[in-house]
């Protein structure tokens, strides 16, 4: 049995890298210890008697042979530690050797076995996917024949194509959220008519509408007046506290996304030197 064996117990333990350095962190907070119970031995020392004198010395004997045991211990381990990891990473190296092989021969495999059969399956549905992709263009192309015709005579609505009616997303209309919130309305006045000796540039009635801010409350604060520019002379508008419908939030119109056109699709032959089924030439 080796030494490593009889410090773990026997060869049922694997003994690995990680449990090394557990084992010598252990032995070197042991030895801490030990010290600080050696050094704490003699305290009190000039009031000790016989007896305790003996006892304490004992004690630091007892604990420097610990210490001594623990020393070689650490030294044993710190000396092994490098064989062990050397081995695990040669076993690592091994394993990871063994999973490549393994890797490669699946791919052999795949590539000379099952992808033969993939793609004498691929041939097989490839025929009628191209036949469907010619009927599609057959239908777009006579679209198109027919509304040239029909701008020439428009005995007709327009024909949409398939891919606007079934390959695009619906567009999204712009949209507004209204919502009651209490507001500071402002309501300015007319300009004051015209003299004969004055002239005023003209305008009507209005009003301002400043949503409120609502305290912790739910009361809103205060807002002061404005002054307002009549033509004739600036005269202070105190708002109103009332209850508006106001835009809270808007959504931006957005044209509908079209899927990738079926023509970017390219159906090349199975095997070397067989037949393309799409595009057809």
């Amino acid at each position: 049995m080796s030494m490593l064996e009889r410090f773990f117990g026997g060869k049922a333990t694997v003994i690995t890298s990680t449990l090394i350095r557990a084992d010598i962190e252990r032995c070197e907070s042991e030895i801490a210890a030990l010290h600080g119970t050696m050094d704490g031995a003699m305290a009190g020392l000039a009031t000790m008697t016989d007896a305790d004198h003996v006892a304490a010395e004992a004690t630091i004997a007892a604990g420097k042979r610990s210490v001594a045991r623990l020393d070689a211990r650490v030294a044993h381990l710190t000396a092994e530690l490098p064989k062990v990891i050397a081995a695990e990473e040669a076993a690592a190296k091994i394993a990871a050797d063994e999973a490549l092989r393994q890797r490669a021969e699946a791919a052999r495999k795949a590539n000379a076995k099952e992808a033969a059969k993939l793609l004498s399956e691929y041939e097989k549905l490839a025929g009628p996917m191209a036949d469907i992709l010619a009927r599609l263009a057959a239908i777009d192309a006579e679209r198109e024949a027919v509304n040239e015709a029909l701008h020439k005579n428009p005995v007709a609505e327009g024909v949409v194509g398939y891919s606007t009616l079934l390959r695009k997303a619906p567009d999204r209309s712009a949209s507004e959220r209204r919502e009651t919130r209490p507001c500071w309305v402002y309501k300015y006045p007319a300009s004051p008519r015209d003299t004969e000796r004055l002239k005023f540039v003209q305008f009507p009635a209005s009003e301002e509408v400043r949503v409120a801010t609502v305290g912790p409350d739910g009361t809103p604060y205060p807002v002061g007046p404005v002054l307002f520019d009549t033509g004739a002379r600036k005269i202070p508008v105190h708002p109103k506290l009332e209850n508006r419908e106001v835009v809270v939030g808007r959504t931006m119109a957005r044209l509908g996304l079209h899927e990738e056109p079926l023509s970017a699709i390219s159906l090349p032959p199975a095997f070397a030197g067989g037949k393309r089924h799409w595009p057809r030439t």
